[in-house]
């Protein structure tokens, strides 16, 4: 049975405690837990965020949300845990740098309190938060090395009612897309075993132009803000959406180089993403950094709808640059 989770008491007003993790060798490791509890009564939001290092966008894009809560109109909770793997941010790394073990805090869940760092992490954040809320978000960015991406995730190995409760929230986020995908083992997969509804967010990404940064903070927050309404955490309505597409692993098309060197990528704006890409479309290419040759052409080998790019730089042999969702297949939501 899960512990109290130590903002179960508080009032209305806003509480900041950290979870203790473990005392290692270079001190205590513990996890930011940020609770804001309305006026009125209403569900628990849960979101956690940076489950991967050098996913640094969501600290900043919660702080947003915060700030601009109002608690007379807030029903209910949020409680969110904006930096869930300090390891792997500190080395700016997706995992965790432990010698041992499944290092990748996003496949552990539900976790072990006699684990490795990794999957301790893990049961903190189950016992003190996911356990005890009744929605949640688990919100990713595109990490290191200017990747663009656009979707909520949701799980393909939930109960059917469960996966629809989840997607029908999941949409409200305001993406293009939505991907069935599986995520077995991750803080979403174990909220759905739970009976919670429960979706990742996947936009945005780091060391973005200013512009494109801004901007996907505040989609992000209209995101957020956009569930909070669809709950009945805040008054008015939800904001319209754009049209949505959803698609399957089946129909994710990667298109990564196969060399290393220069990405001239051809599509690095934000609002490309959702563009109709048709088979034979080159995408980018890459220069050889010794020879200033063009080594390697990224065409689409499909024809399908962008979900994934990113900026201009050097990338090595099987860097993600590309993806799609296959036009065969795939299904726009009503």
């Amino acid at each position: 049975m899960s512990k109290k989770a130590p903002w179960k008491d508080q009032a209305e007003g806003r509480f900041f405690t950290r979870l203790e993790v473990a005392q290692t060798l270079s001190g205590s490791l513990a996890l930011p837990l940020h609770v804001v509890t309305g006026r009125k009564d209403g569900p628990t939001l849960g979101i956690t965020a940076t489950i991967h290092g050098d996913e640094t966008v969501p600290p900043i894009m919660l702080r947003r949300l915060f700030e601009e809560l109002d608690l007379s109109q807030l029903a209910g909770r949020l409680c969110a845990i904006p930096v869930c793997n300090p390891l792997a941010m500190s080395a700016f790394g997706r995992q965790t740098p432990e010698q041992h073990g499944k290092t990748d805090l996003h496949e552990v869940f539900p976790g072990s309190a006699k684990g490795n760092l990794t999957q301790m992490m893990a049961a903190v954040i189950v016992s003190s938060l996911i356990d005890h809320v009744d929605v949640l978000i688990d919100y990713h960015c595109g990490g290191a090395g200017g990747r663009l991406q656009e979707r909520i995730d949701f799980h393909r190995g939930a109960a059917d009612d469960i996966k629809a409760r989840s997607l029908e929230l999941g949409r409200k986020f305001g993406t293009v897309f939505a991907h069935e995908n599986n995520l077995a083992g991750t803080a979403v997969g174990y909220a759905n075993s739970l009976g919670k509804p429960a979706f990742n967010a996947e936009t945005a990404g780091v060391y973005l132009h200013p512009g494109d940064a801004d901007g996907y903070i505040e989609a992000g927050v209209r995101g957020f803000q956009n569930v909070m309404k669809a709950l009945g955490m805040l008054p008015g309505p939800v904001e319209a959406l754009p049209r949505q597409l959803r698609f399957t692993p089946q129909n994710r098309i990667e298109v990564n180089p196969v060399h290393g060197g220069y990405l001239e990528s051809f599509f690095q704006r934000p609002d490309e993403l959702g563009t109709r890409i048709a088979q034979g479309t080159t995408l980018g290419r890459i220069i050889d950094m010794y020879t200033l040759e063009v080594v390697e052409e990224l065409v689409a080998p499909v024809d399908g709808y962008l979900f994934f790019s990113r900026y201009s730089g050097v990338v090595d042999a099987g860097t993600k640059a590309f993806a799609l969702a296959e036009e065969a297949g795939s299904q726009w939501l009503d």
